[in-house]
């Protein structure tokens, strides 16, 4: 399963992934960035980008 189907199936809110050069990678939801891999300087575990999400949710 793909981490945005994976993000839209257990917390039900339209996901975008925006992959661009090598080595980056940008998780966006309702419009804001939750995740930057560049920010981070690493690639995150389905789990750890679910959480965020869920954080940014009930925060919302």
């Amino acid at each position: 399963m793909s981490l945005k189907t994976r993000i839209e199936a257990e917390l039900g809110v339209p996901t975008r992934l925006r992959i661009g050069h090598p080595g980056s990678l940008d998780v966006i939801v309702n419009g804001r960035k939750i995740y930057s891999k560049q920010k981070s300087g690493h690639l995150p575990a389905p789990d750890e980008v679910v959480n965020l999400v869920r954080t940014e949710l009930a925060g919302a």
